[in-house]
């Protein structure tokens, strides 16, 4: 018996390895394994076929072990991870790292233990590893590191092996860990004349515990506690537990707990839906029984996510799964609070900001016979094993957070899930109140159902926009720091009838860039093509490419005279400037800082939402579907550094951004305000932002888009170029260009430069290509691949490195 195995690396085809008899029972299509690969090492792969002979000329060698521990792919899952590589022109092992969480991708550590006595002398390097190195017991090379207190001991550990000082081997470690807790529990049931007795035996403190614990269980009727809980009630110490164990009062259990985040509070009725809702749900009743994709196009505030919950509703009562996709974090924070007091237990989250722990037991918990019925997630739960999906619900479908940018594949969540909806036979509604050019292409042409709601829930107004001449203020010395005088005087009668503001700010940091007010120096990245930012916060300046990060310098770094003064400001001046203006305002920030830290970004959101905070400055993240009703003001501090792009869709994103953040104003009661700040207020992308006509809007743009041949009437794919020296990169992106030009003619175009021509020390270069004609999409696709690798088999150029990305944003 034989499989074929998708190593879950960048290397390309399946690998064959043999399968011991005593293992055969337990393989199948989909299953994890762990096997050797590339010398010793073992990594956890997916088995894509299982045969009955080896390849010719071919000896593989036998798997180590199989998962077995309820981890497994289903054939739909592999079919879908397959689509994925093909469709979006990644390797299958790429598609599989992506699609498997961290815990579930296990790879060997390299671990030493040491030989036999030396028989020679010993250098005090050698010495020191042998010392912190245990006899029997294989320790890894970052935990002997650790024991050093120093890094960079690999070579040493190559020589000490050469001179059979130390054994190696490749160990891999468990794959799940259960997590365990220690509780405290009475050592078996006593009546009530016990306690008494015992009440009357025991001195101080052990009297004073064993009373607090009476008198806690009779109130919360709890049978156990958590250690730590134990201790916060009865006030014992160690010493005092130990003591009561030992007279038979008290035992310590471990038990296997969850790691996942459940909710027991019970579900309540749904809402009830407005005559608009209503009309809508029918209609996408109605669309779902001829077209397998609906697009709900709804104002903002018209209460999408209230249609979302009956069809939710609908979709468990026929003992289906719902998949929920958000795209972004920070959304969830807010929707699953909404989900759960409908749904309760039934709604799980997933998403990369959960501990690989918890995301390896909601993997598992869905591949087994209790699987969440919901699934609120971001696009990573594309990849969890579903049984009965019989919805997907793409909220916000038109936000490029669903598009995967990098590492491979570069896959697009809301495309992504159409596919698994349609391998699962389930439905698809996208929701917006901004559409992709993409999806409302699809649906007024017929491809897609299409379904609206022209207006906000409760009979709300739109928000009255404000457009602030930034230009003309500063000219006339008006400006008060970044705010103009309508926003700073909108600000004030808001915060004074005790209502909340949103300041949208696209930049992070206190300023995206410092300048020399001598030379006019701007510090940059050493590794990548981009201006430093600066942190206020942190004395610190950062690059947000590579990570990069160095001290703020006190002069400047070319001339050494001059000192730098802040330019174009980011979150942290918008803070400190409303902290100046508005002394009394409770002020607080939501951009990627925030949302690193799970509890920080969920506490500022809870804090707005309770009406503890006055004012929130925020990224983009500010814009996704949060709802916050007592906000009847949205500032765009600067809305020329969206339309600044040279790009086809500048106009579509700035449309889409400005008016997603405009509808977070005035979503309850009184009309709301939005004050958008420009120093181009010419530009038209303004003009339609006020008048709100989407379906105007798209129609405005799309002759334009279908003349040049641009999506949504064509399909695109963008090939990257990357090497360390700009030569060798330039000679090969010139003669993959010749290449393809000489198939495609004007379809492919470049090689030009993106707008960051150098990111993390490797210099870029693009080809754009556009589909259409002949030949089709799936040939042109092939075509492409056979061209870049023709390309790097060239020797001077085998270390140009090439990626794909189809349908680029």
């Amino acid at each position: 018996m034989f499989v074929d195995v998708i190593i879950p690396l960048a290397v390309d085809g399946l690998f064959t390895y043999s399968v011991p008899e005593e293992r055969r029972e337990a393989v199948g299509e989909g299953c994890l394994v762990v096997v050797p690969f590339a010398g010793n090492r073992r990594y956890t792969g997916v088995v894509r076929a299982v045969r009955e002979r080896a390849p010719e000329g071919v000896t593989p060698r036998p798997i180590d072990r199989v998962i077995e521990e309820g981890f497994s792919l289903s054939a739909i899952q592999l079919r879908f991870l397959l689509w994925m590589s093909d469709y979006y022109m990644a390797l299958p092992g790429e598609v599989t790292r992506a699609a498997l969480p961290v815990a579930m991708r296990l790879e060997s550590r390299t671990c030493f233990m040491p030989a036999d006595p030396p028989s020679g002398t010993l250098d005090e390097e050698e010495e020191r590893v042998l010392r912190v190195l245990r006899p029997g017991e294989y320790l890894s090379v970052a935990e002997i590191e650790k024991l050093l207190g120093r890094g960079g001991i690999i070579p040493l550990l190559k020589n000490m092996l050469d001179a059979s000082l130390v054994t190696v081997k490749e160990q891999v470690d468990h794959l799940f860990k259960p997590r365990h807790e220690r509780l405290v529990r009475w050592s078996r049931p006593f009546s009530e004349e016990e306690l008494h007795a015992w009440l009357d035996k025991l001195r101080s403190p052990h009297h004073e515990i064993l009373c607090r614990w009476i008198e806690h269980v009779t109130d919360t009727g709890a049978r156990a506690a958590r250690l730590e809980e134990f201790r916060r009630v009865t006030g014992a110490s160690p010493s005092n537990l130990k003591t009561l164990r030992d007279k038979g009062l008290f035992e310590i259990i471990t038990e296997e707990v969850s790691r996942l985040d459940e909710d027991d509070e019970t579900p309540c009725p749904l809402n009830p839906l407005s005559a608009g809702q209503e009309r809508a749900l029918e209609e996408i009743r109605a669309a779902f029984g001829q077209r397998e994709v609906v697009l709900l196009h709804g104002v903002t505030s018209s209460g999408k996510t209230e249609i979302y919950t009956h069809l939710i509703r609908e979709t468990l009562d026929r003992g289906e799964q719902v998949l929920y996709l958000l795209p972004e974090i920070a959304l969830t924070v807010q929707i699953v609070k909404r989900l759960r007091r409908f749904f309760g237990r039934a709604v799980g989250i997933y998403h990369s900001g959960m501990a690989d722990g918890a995301r390896v037991e909601t993997w598992r918990r869905q591949n087994g016979a209790d699987p969440f019925p919901v699934i609120l997630g971001v696009r990573s739960s594309l990849f969890l094993p579903y049984r009965r999906l019989g919805l997907v619900i793409v909220d916000e479908e038109h936000e490029t957070s669903y598009k995967q940018s990098s590492p491979n594949p570069r896959y697009h969540g809301r495309d992504a899930a159409i596919m698994l909806a349609h391998l699962h036979g389930a439905r698809v509604l996208l929701g917006s109140a901004t559409p992709s050019f993409e999806s409302y292409h699809h649906a007024v042409s017929g491809k897609y159902g299409l379904v609206r709601l022209t207006a906000r829930h409760g009979e709300v107004l739109m928000p009255r926009v404000i457009l602030a001449d930034v230009a003309t203020y500063r000219q006339k010395r008006l400006m008060d720091g970044i705010f103009t005088p309508p926003l700073r005087e909108e600000a004030r009668k808001v915060l004074e009838a005790g209502e909340q503001v949103i300041l949208f700010q696209n930049r992070r940091g206190y300023s995206t860039y410092l300048q020399c007010n001598r030379c006019g120096h701007i510090p940059r990245c050493t590794r990548c093509d981009v201006n430093m930012t600066y942190y206020k916060s942190r004395q610190r300046l950062s690059c947000h490419y590579c990570g990069s990060a160095r001290p703020y310098p006190v002069a400047c770094e070319a001339c050494g005279e001059g000192h730098y003064a802040e330019r174009t400001p980011g979150t942290e001046r918008v803070e400190e400037e409303v902290a100046r203006l508005f002394p009394a305002a409770r002020v607080a920030r939501l951009d990627l800082e925030v949302m690193n830290r799970k509890s920080k970004l969920q506490g500022v959101i809870d804090r707005f939402e309770s009406g503890e905070l006055d004012v929130l400055v925020g990224t983009q993240m500010v814009s996704k579907g949060l709802d916050f009703e007592r906000v009847k003001l949205v500032g765009v501090i600067d809305a020329d550094t969206l339309t600044a792009f040279p790009d086809f869709r500048v106009e579509e994103r700035a449309y889409q951004l400005l008016t997603q953040v405009s509808g977070r104003s005035g979503r309850k009661g009184r009309q709301g305000v939005v004050v958008i700040q420009a120093s181009n207020i010419a530009n038209r992308v303004y003009e339609w932002v006020i008048r709100g006509e989407f379906p105007d809007f798209y129609d405005a743009f799309a002759g334009e888009r279908e003349t040049f041949h641009y999506p949504p009437f064509c399909r695109l794919v963008r090939i990257e170029l990357r090497h360390a020296r700009e030569e060798p990169l330039r000679l090969a992106a010139n003669a993959l260009a010749t290449v393809l030009r000489g198939e495609l003619g004007q379809r492919a175009r470049g090689p030009a430069q993106p707008e960051i021509p150098r990111v993390q020390g490797e210099h870029r270069l693009h080809i754009l290509v556009k589909s259409g004609g002949n030949p089709p999409l799936p040939a042109l696709k092939v075509f492409l691949r056979e061209s870049a690798r023709d390309l790097l088999s060239r020797p001077e150029f085998k270390s140009v490195k090439v990626y794909f990305d189809v349908d680029p944003l």
